[in-house]
């Protein structure tokens, strides 16, 4: 289906308030679906058309709506009817459980980003980096659903690590190839060891 995130509203039932033809994707309800009893919820949400025929049930999602106006849908999500059928006035429609809101969140959870750190969402519905203080990560952009999050790394900022004991068969370290121009990971055991250096000068006359 679709990685968005679709509105419900539990035990809505209402009514077609006029006709619904054939190809129309627009229609009136008697009645809003609400959150609460009284506040509508919003697009996008899916809808049953007259779901106890089971030749003329109708999967709808509606992606604009204000009150018990429909501004826009798709009709026969299911691909039930090979045209649209036709609703007349009064017909049942209801919010039911369908197969179309799990496939949206299925493809909610397979956009998110493949990498172990806390997603959270800022206001613009973008994912943002969750990075705990002190382990050196900043986060330096966001990005919206399926894409990467940049996140920089502050040598400064990193947990304090002189009290351990380096372990250089084992231990890795991130430096930058300049010849590569890429970061890569190393063994300790790989940087050079620095040299002595003799404390006498011989000065030749």
């Amino acid at each position: 289906m679709t990685a968005q995130e679709v509105k419900f509203s539990n035990f809505f039932e209402t009514t077609l308030n006029g006709i619904l033809a054939s190809g129309a994707t627009s229609m009136t309800l008697t009645a809003a679906p609400t959150s609460d009893g009284t506040s509508a919820i919003a697009a996008p949400y899916y809808l049953v058309i007259d779901p106890d025929n089971a030749s003329n049930r109708e999967v709808v999602e509606v992606t604009a709506a204000s009150g018990t106006t429909v501004s826009a849908m798709t009709r026969d999500k299911e691909g039930r009817h090979t045209t649209d059928p036709t609703h007349v006035d009064g017909t049942v429609v209801r919010m039911a459980v369908v197969k179309e809101m799990f496939e949206d969140i299925h493809d909610r959870l397979d956009t998110i980003p493949a990498f172990p750190i806390t997603l959270g969402t800022n206001t613009n519905g973008n994912y943002v980096a969750d990075v705990a203080a002190g382990n050196g990560l900043a986060k330096t952009s966001s990005a919206g659903e399926g894409q990467s999050v940049a996140l920089s790394v502050d040598m400064n900022g990193a947990t304090d690590g002189t009290s351990i004991s380096v372990d250089t068969e084992n231990d890795l370290l991130i430096m930058y190839d300049n010849n590569a121009t890429a970061v890569k990971k190393v063994k300790a055991k790989q940087i050079a060891t620095p040299q002595d250096i003799n404390p006498f000068l011989i000065m030749g006359g």
